[in-house]
């Protein structure tokens, strides 16, 4: 079997799709029906939520601060923003972006809901949500072990 030389694979992916090997976009962030079944998950398997960030939601975070046995206040600052595995690099912006599509701006969605790609559940996320699979960023840590 004949392989391409690597300055010609390049080329290839390049002229093929536009990206190389590795770089390609994950599913969900191009397909609506997967990214809502993941979502779906999230909600079903790890609370994620609250529906609407915007609103108290006093239950919701009740429920998240007796799962994690920390103040209402302590929960509240457990987000998807900050969560490790919540992407917002600029690779996975411009896969959610491609996702979206042209039949509006889609970097107004995306700044409008501070979105990003769950690494656990693999869906778009909004920063503002929670879920039970919450993990500190790995600078917290070190700022906690610092101390």
């Amino acid at each position: 079997m004949r392989t391409i030389p690597r300055e010609m694979k390049h080329a290839v992916m390049i002229i093929m799709g536009g990206k190389e090997p590795g770089e390609s976009c994950p599913e969900a962030t191009q397909d609506v029906t997967l990214n809502l079944k993941n979502r779906d998950k999230a909600i079903s398997k790890a609370a994620y939520g609250p529906e609407n960030p915007k609103l108290p939601n006093t239950e919701f975070w009740m429920r998240k601060a007796e799962k994690w046995d920390v103040a209402i206040k302590d929960a509240k600052m457990s987000r998807c923003g900050n969560c490790s595995a919540f992407n917002q690099d600029e690779e996975m912006q411009s896969c959610i972006a491609e996702g979206i599509g042209d039949e509006g701006d889609p970097w107004a969605v995306i700044e409008a809901g501070d979105l990003g790609y769950c690494e656990i559940f693999d869906f778009k996320c909004a920063a503002s949500r929670s879920c039970d699979a919450w993990i500190v960023e790995d600078e917290e840590v070190d700022t906690e072990l610092e101390e």
